[in-house]
């Protein structure tokens, strides 16, 4: 089937296109080709360029009428599709209007912001392109539907990351905002805090960037090897959320993903405590 920019008319939200467009053609495989779709809507290029400048840039003229996508060559492979999407994202949302006579360059850290309601209006516009891009490639019903336990489990991250086509870092954090349990990820490297997602019914976490993991997770004890996870195993509640949040709380666990270079993903499960 064939998408057009037409059939998105009048569709405003960055959900509301995504879903559109996954409603015009419900068969469209779990590692679709982002490139095909970008075509059928306009963006009449996407390619690689030598530049340390950006991530990730979005060339259009002022009435969108066709735009073209440029890549890092140094972007990481598996981090492509995603940031195809943000910029397809760029280019569908009505309200993402670029300075006249300048690209969106958007950077690392810009494909990484989840914030949509920031003040800062550039912060905002890129987690709206980073919310697009993740209902665009990892739907929440489709992420469900894809699940084969009911128990959260990293190995399924990893697995529907593959599945997906997407990096394992995007698919954890749609994982968390998807599943029925309550989750958050938090993104580790060399034993420090990078990056937290945290959906609006989890607790909130107290450590934050740039801490150490703390001393009693199971995390900081972990002595896994690249590719391996641990047990999804129950953990003080305090050592995550502290006294205030750790009330809210009747079980907290803790599981771990090493991953090369010093990385690791946490995965966060709180069973929530009865509130009157």
């Amino acid at each position: 089937m064939t998408v057009s920019r037409l059939d998105l008319d009048g569709v405003g939200s960055t959900a509301g296109i995504a879903a559109r467009i996954h409603e015009l053609d419900p068969d469209l495989p779990l590692d679709f080709s982002i490139e095909a779709l970008c075509k059928q809507l306009d963006i009449v290029d996407i390619q690689l360029t030598d530049t340390t400048a950006f991530e990730a840039a979005l060339i259009m003229d002022e009435l969108k009428a066709a735009g073209s996508i440029l890549l890092a060559k140094s972007s990481n492979p598996k981090r492509r599709r995603f940031s195809i999407g943000h910029e397809l994202g760029h280019f569908l949302i009505p309200t993402h209007m670029p300075r006249r006579g300048e690209p969106f360059t958007c950077s690392h850290a810009d494909l990484r912001l989840a914030d949509t309601r920031d003040k800062n209006r550039h912060k905002q516009v890129e987690a709206e392109a980073n919310r697009f891009a993740a209902q665009l490639l990892m739907p929440p019903k489709r992420v469900r539907a894809s699940l084969t336990s009911r128990d959260p489990d990293l190995a399924e991250v990893v697995r529907l990351a593959h599945e997906f086509g997407v990096s394992k870092e995007a698919m954890a954090r749609s994982y968390a905002e998807a599943h029925r349990q309550t989750l958050a990820v938090i993104i580790v490297r060399d034993g420090r805090i990078e990056r937290l997602y945290r959906p609006d019914d989890f607790p909130w976490v107290e450590p934050r960037w740039g801490d150490v993991v703390p001393a009693e997770s199971i995390a900081s004890a972990h002595r896994l090897s690249p590719g391996e996870i641990s047990e999804m195993e129950e953990c003080e509640a305090e050592t995550w959320l502290g006294y205030s949040g750790a009330r809210k709380v009747e079980v907290l666990s803790e599981q771990v993903l090493a991953q090369q270079f010093g990385y690791a993903t946490i995965l966060l499960h709180a069973e929530l405590a009865d509130v009157d």
